[in-house]
């Protein structure tokens, strides 16, 4: 199937204050009125992309997370199924099965052979020898949604509705508290990322929504303490990860707001040893300069939609080693990409593309701004509504269903209806990896809203539903209204 058959927009954002969103009735911008009907159901068709010069590169199980590590590609996902390909996703080993451990939302490698895998299974996995067995076990207290793990004993998770934090193997759970700044969550109730150098250094990235203000909450004993650094100006990116024993973290920062005309935003680096002292690194502002670099791994980072930037050009002082950079068909981007000789594998909406790299001299990103898929995770104890006008499905749900990422936008823009609230029915099936088939929309949205909520939808993703300990399909049935907002009507 063609992507065109399947897409992916770009939403509009409208901004407005987030607390209207706890009375929405009464000041009419939404309404929320869900009803819920749920049975049981068959299997539907799902929606596979394929994109002229991207193949398919399917390792046997519907897939949630995709790295490079060294030359070799992992990848996670339903089933409990853990596998590897070294040629680059044309063939994949399985290395572990086991459906106790459910759909597989983590997956990382901390040193050269000890890594870690987790999900919805409550038991977090762990190997020892380079990813080629899988079973030591440490028990988790709920779901796991991101993780980081400096050793066997040593490691944080975050759950639905906490940080959490062990120095026994899983014996005994803690939640992280920070020292400098007990209210973090109320500003911050976003965790973007988290990642470990080592047994006693861990971090973690909130924020306040995607892409806005936030700080890094650290620990240097193991997370017996932790602690918060802010960055000014937005240094930095939503993400952090580890590379030679230190925290990285690429995006860009503010300058020059006190000027005439107003300041801009330039590309840049930071680097920590522990958290606590953070270098400002220059990066190859030729590269980076127009759309940013995101999406950045050990392996380098996309500048633009079909623009890659190895991690060994990164820094400006960098700028003229002897890898070359590249360029790729233009594709949807998403932070689960490999990246093995001359190929290059994007994980979204549950599949991987893979396709060729073409060596080129310089970059040209000026006119290529990139299209990135939503993978984004609710606020810590749903708090507060998500930011920009979205909200999650999850009050809808019965018991026992519960969804990983399910925000739906309730301000639309459209062209083809009236300014004002319009009546929505949403139907769909959640499969037994999570993932949605068969989405439908009815009701008195115009077309054009519709294929945006149909968009939307095809990122989200469920704890699968069980019943009698199996995973089952459930079909959702959801009605209530959203708002449109026509800019040509008067």
């Amino acid at each position: 199937m063609h992507r065109n058959q399947c897409p992916l927009y770009n939403l509009g954002i409208v901004m407005y204050n987030p607390k209207h969103l706890l009375n929405s009735a009464k000041s009419g911008i939404i309404s929320l009125g869900w009803t819920l009907i749920v049975w049981l159901s068959l299997p539907l068709a799902s929606c596979l992309a394929q994109n002229g010069s991207w193949k398919a590169a399917s390792p046997g199980f519907t897939p949630q997370t995709l790295l490079g590590h060294h030359d070799t590609m992992w990848a996670t996902g339903s089933g409990g199924n853990i596998a590897s390909s070294s040629d680059g996703g044309k063939t994949w080993i399985l290395k572990h099965a086991d459906s106790r451990d459910g759909l597989l939302l983590v997956l990382n490698f901390t040193t050269d052979k000890f890594g870690y895998a987790a999900g919805t299974g409550k038991r977090i996995l762990l190997t020892e020898d380079g990813g080629e067995s899988w079973n030591k076990v440490i028990e988790a207290p709920a779901t796991v949604w991101q993780a980081a793990f400096g050793d066997s004993q040593h490691g944080v998770i975050r759950t639905r509705e906490a940080l959490m934090t062990t120095a026994d193997g899983g014996k005994s759970w803690n939640p992280v508290t920070v020292i400098n700044d007990p209210g973090w969550q109320e500003k911050y109730p976003h965790t973007t990322s988290m990642s470990a150098v080592d047994a006693a250094h861990m971090i973690i990235r909130v924020s306040e929504g995607k892409y806005s203000d936030g700080e890094y909450l650290w620990t240097g004993d193991g997370g017996a303490t932790w602690n918060a650094n802010y960055l000014p100006n937005g240094a930095g990116s939503d993400d952090v990860f580890t590379l030679d024993g230190a925290y990285w973290s690429i995006g860009g920062e503010a300058v020059g707001k006190d000027k005439p005309g107003g300041g801009g935003r330039i590309p840049m680096a930071v680097r920590s040893r522990d958290g606590i002292t953070w270098e400002h690194l220059p990066v190859y502002y030729e590269a980076c300069h127009w759309t940013g670099c995101g999406g950045c791994t050990p392996q380098g980072c996309f500048a633009g939609r079909s623009s890659f930037v190895p991690f060994s050009r990164i820094l400006q002082e960098n700028a003229n080693t002897a890898e070359s950079l590249a360029t790729f068909p233009g594709h949807i981007l998403s932070s689960h990409w490999a990246r093995n000789a001359k190929t290059l594998c994007i994980l979204t909406q549950g599949s991987i593309e893979c396709t060729s790299l073409k060596n080129i001299a310089k970059l040209n990103t000026q006119d290529d701004l990139a299209e990135w898929s939503d993978e984004s995770f609710p606020a810590l104890h749903n708090s507060r509504p998500a930011m920009l006008g979205s909200t999650s499905i999850e009050p809808a749900l019965k018991p026992g269903v519960h969804c990983i990422r399910c925000s739906l936008v309730n301000l639309y823009v459209s062209h083809e209806a009236k300014t004002g609230p319009a009546e929505i029915q949403i139907n769909f099936t959640i499969g037994e990896d999570g993932g949605v088939r068969g989405f439908k929309v009815s009701g008195g949205i115009p077309k054009d809203v519709a294929d945006k909520v149909k968009a939307s939808a095809l990122g989200w993703l469920f704890e699968p539903y069980e019943q009698n300990g199996k995973p089952k399909f459930v079909n959702v049935d959801i009605r209530g209204s959203v708002m449109i907002m026509n800019p040509d009507s008067h």
